[in-house]
This record gives structure tokens, sequence and C-alpha cells, in this order.
């Protein structure tokens, strides 16, 4: 059963969070659930709270990021509310039984501004896992008409995606057989990009707009790209992973963990076009390698991110 709960998903105002907080304490009190598990910022925060003001038994939120406010680049506005986050996430946990994280770099990022209680047991599961039936392997495309390099994300800055359009602009002259696709939906806030910034970086990269179905674009690409800033666990690399793709992405908190440098693919410093324009070639270069590192691709999506085995590891923490 679904219940529709006022949330505004980013930002803090004060009396909409607090319509939020309210809806939820109403809610819980209605249902009386056994557990609650509530993941992503808000919903952790003002769910873990709510659950313990309607008395439910058993609270364990659980972090899959935790947003631009805690990136190194963060603007400054962003720095400015993170002892306001910092206050509320030492109360939401302060609630909790215990809080599940996506990767063990948030956990110790937290735990470095003192967000968790000594008392509190902490989990690590690998992101939310992918479905190795959904997204199987498929064959590489032929190289013999050059090679596609592939992007899915919202169009977010902290994404990377001016980073990926100046490395493509930079290799395009001497690769011109080379393509490099971007896929995803228009997003609105302070850190969204739009469609008329993405095209004045020309038309090196096709933007082929947002898809219910990413599995077509990932079978027809080579290479997948996602040069973040930072995530939880991204979504869309685990997908090319089970996919057979090798991975370029960022020496970041949550994306380091899909990749074994040199074997599966490259890390880069986040915000580096050069780097990520270097990593690329070597893919230009030496396209033969292509198949050795697919294979491990999908290896490591079977061994880590299966999303049966990331499951378990779930019911594990929440002791059901």
């Amino acid at each position: 059963m679904v219940h529709e709960i006022p949330l505004q998903r980013t930002g803090i105002n004060p009396v909409a969070d607090a319509q939020t907080l309210l809806a939820l304490r109403r809610l819980f009190w209605r249902v009386r659930p056994d557990i609650v598990l509530a993941y992503t910022v808000k919903p952790a925060i003002y769910g873990s709270i709510a659950a313990r003001l309607a008395k439910v038994p058993h609270i364990m939120p659980m972090l899959t990021g935790l947003g631009g406010v805690y990136l190194q680049s963060a603007k400054l506005k962003h720095r400015a509310i993170r002892p306001i986050m910092n206050a509320l996430y030492r109360i939401a946990f302060a609630c909790a039984d215990g809080i599940i994280f996506h990767n063990k770099d948030d956990r110790a990022h937290l735990a470095s501004f003192r967000t968790i209680p000594r008392s509190r047991r902490t989990y690590v599961v690998n992101g939310s896992g992918v479905d190795l039936q959904e997204f199987s392997r498929q064959p590489l495309p032929s190289t013999n008409n050059g090679l596609t390099f592939l992007m899915i994300t919202r169009l977010v800055r902290t994404k990377g995606i001016e980073e990926y359009c100046r490395a493509a602009q930079s290799l395009k002259a001497k690769w011109p057989n080379a393509r490099w696709r971007l896929v995803g939906p228009e997003e609105s806030g302070p850190n969204s990009l739009s469609l008329e910034e993405l095209k004045s970086y020309g038309d090196t990269v096709d933007y082929l707009g947002p898809t219910m179905d990413v599995r077509p674009a990932l079978n027809a690409c080579h290479v997948y790209v996602l040069p973040s800033y930072g995530e939880g666990m991204p979504r869309t690399v685990l997908e090319a992973l089970a996919t057979g793709r090798p991975i370029i992405t960022t020496d970041a908190r949550g994306c380091r963990e899909t990749v074994e440098p040199n074997k599966n693919g490259f890390l880069v410093p986040p915000g580096d076009s050069t780097a990520l324009a270097a990593a690329m070639e070597r893919f230009l270069e030496n396209p033969e390698q292509l198949e050795f590192m697919a294979a491990l691709s999908y290896q490591i999506a079977l061994e880590k991110f299966d999303v049966n085995q990331v499951n378990d590891e779930m019911v594990r923490a929440l002791g059901v």
C-alpha cells in the first residue's frame, strides 16, 4: 500500500519539513508498523524522528548517499547548512536502533562530525544491488566503427557532466569515429545543468534525453562513464557492471567501490576532465583490453552487487 506524504526533496524549509515530520508521525500512529526502514536523506532524518515519536518498536534509517552538502566541492551556501544537517542527523540517529550505509566512506564522514551515537550499530551494504536477471551480461558491440562511451545521469553538475563533455571535446579531433552519449532527464535546482548549457559544448556529446529503460543504451556502449563528485553507490554503474561493461568513474566515495583499477576500468580524480580524457584514450588506443575488463566487471557484479545478496545483508541488519 502506498501512502502519499508531502516532501520537498532538496533544501531546508522549516515549515515544509515540519509538515513532513507531522504527516509521517500521523501515518505511523495509524498504521502501527513493527519496523520503519527510512532511506535517502530527508526520509531517513524525519522518518526516524517521527517513528520514535509514534513509538515504533524498531527504526532503521538507510543513507543511500549524503548529497551535495558534504561534497568537498560544495558551494558556500551548502557548506553553511552542514551544522544544521549534522544536528538533524544526531537527533535522527539517536532515535534509531542502527544505521545502514551504502559505503564505508559515508559512515566515516558522518562519524567525523560526531553524529553517530557510540551505542548505535552501523552496517555497510553494497548499495541497493542490481537484479542480475533484469540486467544480464551482453556481448560488446563490434569495435570496427569506433568506440561508444555512455553516461547515464540526471542533468546535475555534481555528476560530472561538464567534465565528460570537455573530455569528449578534447578527444574528438584525434578520434573522429568515437562516440559519446548522454542519457537522462533534466533536473531543476541550483546544481542543475540546463539544456542551453549542455548545447554550449557543441555536438560532440549526443544527448539522447530521458528513457524508461537504460538497457538498450548500455548494450550499445563499449565503456560506461560516471565522473561523479560522490555517490552513495551509483545504480547506473552497477547496471553497467552487470551488463559487462568496463567502467571509468572517480576516486570518490561510493564510486571507487565499483572499480578495481586497471582491471575492470579506471578511477580518475573528481572534477578532472584531463584525467578523464586520458582514461578514455587508454580504451581508444587499446580496444583489445575491452573483453577482459568486461568479463571482470560482470564478475564483480556477480560477487559483490547481486541484489539478492544485498537484500539478505539488509534483512540481517534489520534483525528479521
